[in-house]
């Protein structure tokens, strides 16, 4: 007998497509590799992520680029949900960094997400979005690091 079922990690598709709804999304990079040690290519993801947020009207509220991993807190617009959203920005930002030499995926296959709770505040989880350098000993003031930030709030 096999027993083999992949468990299901998603909600149900449609809160992934629910405008204002914040969701804290981390996507971590194939086998923990710190590419986003290359500034060149955080800085290329960062503006990528920028721009397809301003794009597709995704709000925004925080996103920090680590070397190994990606944090953002955004939500769904009324034209691009979070899923399809994640899944444009993992095959663009790969494409980039084919441009930097890094060949095949670069990114682990899903991603972690949590929406928010009515209990839970926005600007909070943003602040602590933004200051996942700080914790990791990378810098002593978030402001010091350039691939943290919001397109929503004054941080």
């Amino acid at each position: 007998m096999n027993l083999k079922h992949r468990q299901k990690i998603r909600l149900d598709p449609e809160i992934y497509r629910t405008p204002d709804l914040p969701c804290f999304v981390t996507i971590a990079t194939k086998g923990k590799q710190a590419i986003f040690s290359n500034q060149h290519l955080a800085d290329n993801f960062v503006a990528l992520l920028r721009t397809a947020c301003k794009e597709n009207n995704i709000p925004l509220y925080a996103y920090c680029i680590m070397p190994d991993h990606a944090h953002f807190l955004l939500s769904a617009s009324e034209t691009k949900g979070i899923i399809e959203f994640v899944r444009e920005i993992k095959s663009r930002s790969t494409r980039i960094a084919w441009q930097h030499g890094y060949g095949g995926s670069i990114w682990q296959r899903s991603f972690y997400d949590h929406f928010l709770r009515q209990d839970e505040d926005c600007r909070m989880v943003a602040n602590y979005i933004i200051h996942n350098p700080v914790r990791n000993s990378i810098v002593e003031h978030w402001r010091d690091y350039p691939f943290c930030g919001s397109l929503v709030y004054e941080l």
